[in-house]
């Protein structure tokens, strides 16, 4: 059966990655049976989020709005890219990532979510480094 969630009936979650601002909508508490998750994720200004891993699935993010910074990798080897909307990104369990946006006024947005998992509380996610403060 399908489902159509409204943005205003979707679990907004700002403890999850902060500083981020994670409207979660696709997932197994919203959707029966999936092994995947989908969220509207908005940054704030400068905002960056912690580098981390997920233990149990792949992740995704298609950017809405602004740039961003992505980190990928260890420290030891770790590249960065800048995206924008229309960049899809993905990226493999257990490699290291993070974002920031590059804008300090204007809020960036992306969709984002897991692979092989029902929920984000199922993806194990392993941070590698401590908050970020503007």
């Amino acid at each position: 059966m399908a489902t159509i969630l409204k943005p205003e009936n979707l679990k907004n979650v700002k403890d999850y990655e902060p500083p981020l601002n994670v409207h979660r909508g696709i997932n197994s508490k919203t959707v029966e049976k999936t092994m995947l998750t989908m969220s509207h994720v908005y940054i704030p200004p400068a905002g960056r989020n912690q580098r981390h891993y997920h233990v149990k699935c792949d992740a995704y993010h298609y950017i809405l709005k602004g740039r961003l910074r992505c980190f990928i990798g260890p420290d030891h080897e770790m590249e960065e890219f800048v995206v924008e909307p229309g960049d899809f990104v993905f990226v493999p369990q257990g490699v290291i990532h993070g974002l920031m946006n590059l804008s300090n006024t204007e809020t960036a947005e992306i969709l984002g979510g897991y692979c092989g998992v029902g929920h984000a509380d199922e993806a194990e996610t392993v941070k590698v480094e401590p908050l970020w403060d503007k």
